[in-house]
């Protein structure tokens, strides 16, 4: 996996004994409702069936158990949906970043399904999703719980991004 360090860098995860000399990364909070950098203090492997995604035209691999932000084009408002279901119907991530004045959806397409990958990632509380790099300055928000229910219901972008 990526992430977005303190400096707005992207990092690649692609084992968990190197050292990745940083030591915050971006992610959703849902406490505050805000982005902000949280302490990067483990990483963790998690090898099960994977999904690739394809976000404007950046293709990644993630577990097909995690769930993606997602946002409705007419009503902005916000849903998680599990990676593995995202090749049933369209689907548009909501895409934001760093610098960014206002978030932005872009449709996701599933590029490939993986029965058995090996995924690093930090590890993330219930109440954070994680900013995944999908450009030099844009992410979309994945996590391995759904947020739906307890933070995002009744919630649009404005929400987050004000």
């Amino acid at each position: 996996m990526l992430i977005f360090d303190e400096n707005n860098k992207t990092v690649v995860l692609d084992n968990i004994y190197t050292p990745i000399g940083t030591d915050y990364f971006w992610s959703l909070n849902f406490d505050i409702m805000d982005f902000t950098l949280s302490p990067l203090q483990v990483l963790e492997e998690t090898i099960c069936n994977s999904v690739k995604v394809r976000v404007a035209d950046f293709e990644f691999v993630i577990p097909a158990i995690w769930s993606m932000l997602v946002v409705s084009d007419e009503t902005q408002q916000l849903d998680c949906v599990e990676a593995r279901k995202l090749g049933g119907r369209e689907f548009t991530a909501l895409v934001y970043g760093p610098n960014y004045p206002i978030a932005k959806s872009v449709p996701v397409t599933v590029v490939d399904y993986f029965i058995e990958y090996d995924n690093i990632s930090p590890v993330l509380n219930k109440n954070q999703m994680l900013c995944h790099p999908i450009g030099p300055s844009e992410w979309i928000n994945i996590s391995p719980s759904d947020s739906y229910n307890k933070y995002l219901k009744n919630c649009t972008v404005g929400d987050i991004i004000a």
